[in-house]
This record gives C-alpha cells, structure tokens and sequence, in this order.
C-alpha cells in the first residue's frame, strides 16, 4: 500500500509565510497601542505641568525687610508682576482688637500697632531680660495680576526681638515676616487667634 503523496513545497512556504504575517500584524497593533500610550502619557504630563505653572503664577506671597531699627516692615510682592493695592493686617486679638488697613503707597507693618500689646503679653509670661519671639498676622491683600485685580488671604508670621532697658521698660523692634500658610478660607481671625494660642501655649515654662 502507497502512502499519500506530501504536500508540494510551495504550499508549504505558503503556511509559513501566512503566519509571519499574521505575527507582523499583531506586532504592528501592538506598537500602535504602545505609541498611543506614550502619546497619551506625554500629553497628560504636558497639562499636569502647564495646570503647574499656572497656579504658581496665581500664588500670591509677600516678603518684607525691616528697616535698621525694626521700627517697620516694608512689604512687597515676591511676583514683580503683582502690584498691591492695599492690604488688611488682622492681629490676634490679645494683641489689637481691631485690623490696620494700608494702601498701596505704603505696605507696611509697624511696630507701633502692636507695642503695647506685645508688651502686656511679655509681661503675662513673665519674660525676663532679651529674647526672640514670633506674632501670627492674617494678610488680606488686593493685588492686580496681567491686567485683574485678585484677592489672596493667608497667615503670616512676624518675628520680633525684646529686650530690657533699666528704668526704660522694653524694647521692641521687628525682625522680618515669613509665610505660614496661604489659601485661608473663613474666619482669619479665628486662625490668627488660635496660632496666638498655641504659641503662647509653647513658651509657657
């Protein structure tokens, strides 16, 4: 008995050939898919960085120097592009129970707003000769930014020096101002008030 003739090779290069392809098509999905990811993840980065720079655009922080008798704080904008207009300055309310208000001529902090208060509170802790100590401040300020006027209210802290003159009483004299936080929602009062407390809370022996 004869055994079947075998396929003719041409049919067989045939196969072959038909599965390279097939391979080469399923290769090809699979760049296609794996180049669209990439697309897609570079695009996603790509808004995640511009989202990036544009809030740190809209970031409103001030900075200021005291002058060489800590008699003030000239403030500015860390952003030239940010002009002030005026700013609100809420003390705790141990320290000045009412707000200072400037304009933008002159943003300022002085010493003189919160002397007395400053003295009372030393004098409750019992603080003895020279020290250092910093005061929370809510700042509400009104700046203009690429042609709009913009809000911004954050909590600032105001380091200050103390120190005892016989039979002169103390001295006080400003040292400089530093961000606490930014973005302050509701009753800022109420944020300086309780920062107030947890400080005091702190030097308490």
């Amino acid at each position: 008995m004869t055994s079947p003739p075998s396929p003719p090779p041409a049919r067989k290069r045939g196969r072959f050939w038909l599965n390279v392809g097939e391979a080469a098509a399923v290769l090809a999905v699979i760049i296609a898919a794996l180049s669209y990811w990439d697309a897609h993840r570079e695009h996603a980065l790509s808004e995640k960085q511009i989202d990036a720079q544009a809030r740190a655009r809209q970031a409103f922080v001030i900075k200021g120097a005291a002058d060489a008798g800590g008699r003030k704080i000239v403030l500015e904008a860390v952003t030239p592009t940010q002009v002030i207009q005026s700013q609100r300055y809420v003390f705790p309310n141990a320290i000045l129970d009412h707000a200072m208000e400037v304009t933008a001529a002159r943003p300022q902090i002085d010493v003189g707003w919160i002397t007395t208060g400053l003295d009372r509170a030393l004098d409750a802790a019992h603080a003895k000769g020279d020290g250092e100590a910093t005061l929370p401040v809510g700042v509400i300020t009104t700046y203009v930014e690429d042609g709009e006027t913009r809000a911004d209210r954050s909590l600032y802290q105001i380091g200050y020096a103390y120190r005892s003159r016989f039979l002169m009483g103390r001295q006080i004299a400003l040292q400089g101002i530093s961000l606490v936080r930014r973005g302050v929602a509701g009753d800022l009062q109420g944020v300086a008030d309780r920062r107030w407390a947890a400080l005091q809370k702190e030097r308490a022996p």
